[in-house]
């Protein structure tokens, strides 16, 4: 705004943004699986460092709508092509490892976030171009740093080695996505749940404001509940290996149920307790969600299937969005706790699926018992 734009504009940006990722997600995941991955990962963080760079210093409705573009064109070509090539760096460790890095991941992540947010303030009461700045030279470092990543060649063979050109790959992609349940249920639910939980960054503020939480103390509430949602991802791994796969989804989701159970109560403790949980299972489900769906996908159709089911599921989650605006306008409460109900059922739901189609890796003390 302090450059000429309205918030009438600023939904533009954001609806560029999201056309911009629905039209390069599934071509960007075709072609990582197509030639070496990294060099897809390093236009990935290329596109995100211009159009950081852009946005710094734009000063038209042009620039920042080409700036928007490039940042969903980066979202796409990343979505799928990082997570395979993390997957696939760790080769035959992948099934009992890729939770536990990922949760190292998501920790850093949400740990960086917060004190990004915080250098981000301090930035803007200077000026508040200098965020702006300083995100487009931490993205330009970012940029720069995945040129060391090692490379990780692809081919264009199908699984069984013959030959398949990119609209065979997208066709056999989408086949492998509705003929395996697992995968299908992992990416719906994903989509549908990625925003039921998102949901309570919005939901938190009329039932802190309703149950007397002191504005104030908000943002180091959400500050606090990120670092703590980023403690529990650090010991992602250990948990999914004393648990097993199975059972610490279930209590990711179970915290976000109860979480949002809470939060429909007129409490400030049960308010502010209850965000904290949604917030730790919401962060806790990612991790557990990406280690399940690359286990069923083979290497070659890992990044075309990864961006297929990230397309279905942002559809899915195009849908839930008005529903969920329309329970919070009627009621804060009702909707809480209409979420609770809903991830009380996918929860329950992943059993029979994870049970029938999915052999949950065992834990240390079950292999032990085996050998023994």
């Amino acid at each position: 705004m302090s450059r000429g734009q309205s918030l009438s504009d600023v939904f533009i940006f954001e609806t560029i943004l999201g056309a911009s990722i629905l039209v390069a997600e599934v071509p960007s995941g075709i072609i990582a699986d197509r030639i070496d991955r990294k060099w897809v990962i390093i236009a990935g963080f290329g596109f995100n460092a211009v159009a950081e760079t852009l946005f710094a210093f734009a000063q038209s409705h042009l620039s920042f709508s080409v700036s928007f573009a490039l940042s969903g064109m980066a979202i796409a070509i990343l979505t799928g092509a990082l997570d395979a090539y993390v997957y696939d760096a760790l080769g035959a460790a992948a099934e009992n490892r890729s939770v536990g890095v990922w949760g190292h991941l998501s920790s850093l992540e949400l740990v960086a976030g917060v004190i990004a947010s915080a250098c981000g303030g301090l930035l803007a009461a200077i000026d508040i171009a200098w965020p702006a700045i300083a995100t487009a030279v931490a993205a330009s470092i970012g940029a720069l740093a995945t040129g060391l990543l090692p490379a990780q060649p692809m081919g264009t063979s199908s699984p069984t080695g013959e030959s398949e050109s990119s609209l065979q790959q997208l066709r056999q992609g989408v086949v492998l996505l509705f003929s395996t349940p697992i995968l299908l249920h992992v990416v719906a639910a994903s989509g549908a749940c990625f925003v039921l939980f998102n949901a309570v960054f919005t939901l938190n503020q009329p039932l802190f404001a309703a149950s007397g939480v002191p504005v104030a103390t908000w943002g180091f509430i959400v500050a606090g509940a990120q670092l703590t949602a980023a403690f529990y991802n650090h010991w992602a791994g250990w948990i999914e290996a004393s648990i097993g796969r199975k059972r610490a989804l279930l209590l990711a989701m179970a915290c976000g149920a109860a979480g949002f159970g809470l939060m429909a109560m007129p409490h400030a403790l049960c308010g502010v307790g209850g965000f904290f949980l949604v917030v730790i299972g919401m962060h806790a489900r990612g991790p557990i969600t990406l280690a399940v769906a690359n286990q069923v996908i083979p290497k070659v159709r890992r990044a075309t299937v990864l961006n297929i089911a990230s397309s279905f599921g942002s559809l899915v989650g195009i849908a839930v969005n008005p529903i969920i605006g329309a329970a919070a306008d009627a009621s804060a409460p009702l909707a809480s706790a209409g979420i609770a109900a809903v991830l009380l059922g996918v929860a329950v739901s992943w059993i029979p699926v994870v049970n029938r189609y999915l052999g949950d890796p065992q834990r240390p003390a079950d292999r032990n018992d085996s050998e023994g």
